[in-house]
C-alpha cells in the first residue's frame, strides 16, 4: 500500500508539473499573439495642432532598427573621443588627491557627454542619423515641429540612463565575479540595474497598447515619432528626413 501511495503521489506531482508547464507555454503563446497583432495593427494617425500635415506613428521595428544604428554611431564617436579623455583620466590617476579625482570624474563625464550630445543634437533637428536611414521623424507632440533643445536633452539623458542600467544589469548577471561572487553592494546594484532595464523595456512596449502609438518615454518627454508625412497642401508628396 505504501508503494502504491508513493507512486500515486509521484504521478500527481508529475501531472501537476506538466499542467504548469502547459499553462506557462499557453501564456507565452498568448503574449506572442498579442504582441504580433498589436505590431501589425493599422498605425495610429497623427496631425499637429495647426493641421499643416498628416502622418502615422512609426512602427516599433523601425524605431528599434533606427535606435540600434544610432547606438552604433554614438559608440564609435565615444571610442574616438575616449582617447583624449583617457589621457585626461590617466593624468588624474597620476596626480592623485582631490585634483586627480576631479580630473577622473571630469573625463568620465565628458566621455558619457559625447553620447548625450549626439542624441541631443540630432533629436533637436527632427531626426537622428538612424531615423533618417529608416525614414522616420521625431517631433514635439503638440506643435508638430522639431523638439526644443531641452526636450531633446531630456530624452537623450533618459536614453543614456536606461542604456547604462541595461549594460550594468547584463554585466552583473552574466559576468564572472570570482569565487566569492558579488558583494552585497553589487547585489543591490544588480537588482536596481535590472529593474531599470525592465522599466525601460516596459516603457518601449507601452507603444503596443497606446492609442496614439507613442511609448511611455515619448509621453514623458512630450514627443512623437512618425513616418509617412504628407503636407496638407501637397497630398501627393511625402516629406523625408533628408529635406526632399
Amino acid at each position: 500500500m505504501r508503494g502504491q501511495d508513493a507512486g500515486s503521489a509521484r504521478i500527481e506531482r508529475n501531472t501537476g508539473a506538466t499542467e504548469d508547464a502547459a499553462s506557462h507555454r499557453s501564456a507565452i503563446q498568448a503574449a506572442q499573439v498579442f504582441i504580433l497583432r498589436r505590431t501589425l495593427r493599422e498605425p495610429p494617425p497623427y496631425a499637429p495642432a495647426d493641421g499643416s500635415y498628416r502622418a502615422v506613428a512609426a512602427p516599433l521595428w523601425r524605431r528599434g532598427v533606427a535606435s540600434g544604428l544610432d547606438w552604433v554611431l554614438a559608440f564609435v564617436a565615444f571610442l574616438l573621443l575616449s582617447i583624449p579623455f583617457g589621457i585626461l583620466q590617466t593624468l588624474g590617476d597620476a596626480l592623485g588627491g582631490a585634483a586627480g579625482d576631479a580630473l577622473v570624474v571630469l573625463a568620465q563625464a565628458l566621455a558619457l557627454g559625447v553620447i548625450v550630445a549626439y542624441f541631443t543634437h540630432f533629436l533637436s533637428a527632427g531626426s537622428t542619423l538612424g531615423m533618417r536611414a529608416l525614414d522616420i521623424h521625431v517631433f514635439a507632440h503638440r506643435s508638430g515641429r522639431a523638439p526644443h533643445l531641452a526636450r531633446a536633452f531630456a530624452r537623450s539623458v533618459l536614453a543614456l540612463a536606461f542604456f547604462l542600467a541595461t549594460l550594468t544589469a547584463y554585466r552583473l548577471i552574466r559576468g564572472y565575479h570570482g569565487p566569492e561572487g558579488l558583494s552585497d553592494l553589487e547585489e543591490l546594484l544588480r537588482s536596481v540595474a535590472l529593474a531599470g532595464a525592465l522599466v525601460a523595456l516596459g516603457g518601449q512596449l507601452w507603444k503596443l497598447v497606446d492609442p496614439n502609438g507613442r511609448t511611455l518615454w515619448d509621453r514623458l518627454t512630450g514627443l512623437v515619432v512618425v513616418e509617412d508625412i504628407v503636407p496638407t497642401g501637397m497630398p501627393d508628396r511625402l516629406w523625408t528626413p533628408w529635406g526632399t
